[in-house]
C-alpha cells in the first residue's frame, strides 16, 4: 500500500466549492481525521494529513523567531481543517479558492508528504514549462 500522496487526478468542484478527494488520497487519512488545507507558495492549495502537517509545523517552529512569524502568518492565516462528507467531498473555503484561482476544473497532484490542489488552467500552464534541466541540477547538487 502506498503511504504517500502520488498521482495526478482531474476533478471538478461543484457550485458550492465542494471537491471530491480521490479515494486513493482519502485512504491516507485515518478514520475521522481532518484534512488540513493551507495556501501554497505556488498559487495552489496544499492538502496535508494531521501527521504530515505536524512534521511540517515542527520544521517551521525550529526556525528563527523572526522567520517563524512571517511564515506563520502566511500558512496559519489561511489554514483550514476540513472533514470529508459521506461522499468523500470537502468544502474548499472561499479564501483558498480565490487565492488559487479555482473555479470548476481542478487538478490534484500528489507531492509525497502532501497533495496540491490546482485550478486546471493554472496547472496546465505550469506543466507546459519544461523543468527537467532545473530538476536535474537540483538532484545533482544534492547527490541524487
Amino acid at each position: 500500500m502506498i503511504r504517500s500522496f502520488c498521482g495526478v487526478f482531474h476533478c471538478a468542484a461543484d457550485a458550492k466549492g465542494r471537491l471530491m478527494i480521490p479515494s486513493k488520497m482519502r485512504d491516507l487519512f485515518p478514520e475521522g481525521q481532518s484534512m488540513i488545507l493551507v495556501q501554497s507558495m505556488d498559487k495552489c492549495i496544499n492538502l496535508y494529513t494531521e501527521e504530515r502537517w505536524g512534521d511540517f509545523e515542527e520544521k517551521i517552529n525550529a526556525l528563527a523567531p523572526t522567520e517563524v512569524r512571517k511564515i506563520a502568518r502566511f500558512f496559519y492565516g489561511s489554514m483550514q481543517d476540513v472533514t470529508p462528507d459521506g461522499q468523500g467531498r470537502v468544502l474548499l473555503p472561499m479564501q483558498l479558492r480565490e487565492y488559487a484561482g479555482i473555479s470548476r476544473s481542478v487538478v490534484i497532484v500528489g507531492c509525497g508528504d502532501h497533495a496540491e490542489i490546482w485550478d486546471e488552467a493554472s496547472y496546465n500552464e505550469y506543466a507546459q514549462e519544461s523543468r527537467t534541466e532545473e530538476i536535474e541540477e537540483i538532484l545533482r547538487r544534492n547527490g541524487l
